[in-house]
């Protein structure tokens, strides 16, 4: 039989109310039928596609841009879009999109949104997709 051990149930309760002060309000989620609305708009978001270049020629969100995760940063300081447009964010489950809108708030960007369902949820809705064409090597 296993003996309870209090210091190990403090130790617990004392690491989640230290990081759960600590989490962020989440991000708020755009719907894939309310982004396909906004897509035509004159005033239409910005969506970045967070997966690797292999993933985004497969197929995407019709006018969206690849932007892998971990070149955000770089890719915000080259072409900084205009500050108030908002700005849509997606990979294929939301592992990547989450690091990729850590990044856009910690440098200010506080028009960005996460699609709810991520690619997958897009393709499964049976919205639209874009496929890029690549050259054989």
């Amino acid at each position: 039989m296993h003996r309870y051990r209090p210091w190990l149930l403090g130790f617990v309760v004392a690491a989640a109310a230290c990081f759960g002060a600590r989490a962020a309000e989440p991000t708020p989620a755009v719907a894939a039928t309310e982004l396909l609305t906004q897509l035509g708009a004159p005033d239409a978001p910005l969506v970045l596609d967070v997966r690797s270049p292999e993933e985004y020629a497969a197929g995407h969100v019709p006018g969206a841009i690849n932007v892998p995760h971990r070149e955000v940063e770089a890719w915000l300081a080259r072409t900084p879009p205009d500050p108030a447009r908002e700005i849509v964010v997606y990979c294929r489950s939301g592992v990547r999109a989450a690091l990729a809108l850590d990044t856009l708030s910690r440098l200010g960007r506080t028009h960005a949104r996460h699609l709810a369902g991520d690619y997958t949820g897009w393709v499964a809705e049976g919205h639209p997709v874009e496929m890029s064409i690549t050259p054989p090597p």
